[in-house]
């Protein structure tokens, strides 16, 4: 079981995406990275993500805006494939809230307003350290546009 959150009045367990799903959301979110680096920093040992409203609203537009540059079908695979790795609290246990191969969601009351934060989480839990390493490695590398000597 994964990292819980509480969002939209339901409890949420963010899982992992096998090696091969990073793989493939990380190439088609590439391009909006850059976008993507502010809500990595601002949720990085946050727990309570999704409660502050003001706040999620600010962490979420660059995510919404980087994913409208998207063609249709590379913001599917990166929403639906990140939702794969998402189960809902249930009575009887926990619930995978999209299956993968109806491409559906499995709850009729979940909006972008629950959808969009748990694709967030999951980015962030399963490719934070790559864009953590990003982060490291640029700030760490020499200035290569200082000429030498």
């Amino acid at each position: 079981m994964g990292r819980e959150i509480q969002l939209g009045g339901s409890q949420y367990s963010i899982g992992r995406l096998s090696a091969m799903q990073q793989l493939h959301v990380s190439r088609r979110v590439a391009p909006i990275v850059p976008a993507l680096i502010p809500v990595f920093l601002s949720m990085r040992g946050s727990a309570t993500f999704g409660e502050n409203l003001e706040g999620l609203a600010d962490a979420l537009q660059p995510l919404a805006d980087g994913l409208a540059g998207l063609k249709d079908e590379d913001a599917e695979y990166v929403v639906g494939t990140c939702l794969s790795a998402v189960q809902r609290q249930q009575p009887t246990g926990w619930a995978r809230v999209w299956a993968l191969e109806q491409k559906r969601l499995m709850f009729e009351d979940m909006d972008m307003g629950v959808i969009l934060p748990l694709v967030v989480q999951v980015i962030v839990a399963n490719l934070g350290p790559f864009i953590q390493g990003l982060l490291t490695s640029q700030a760490s590398s020499p200035d290569l546009a200082t000429p030498a000597g």
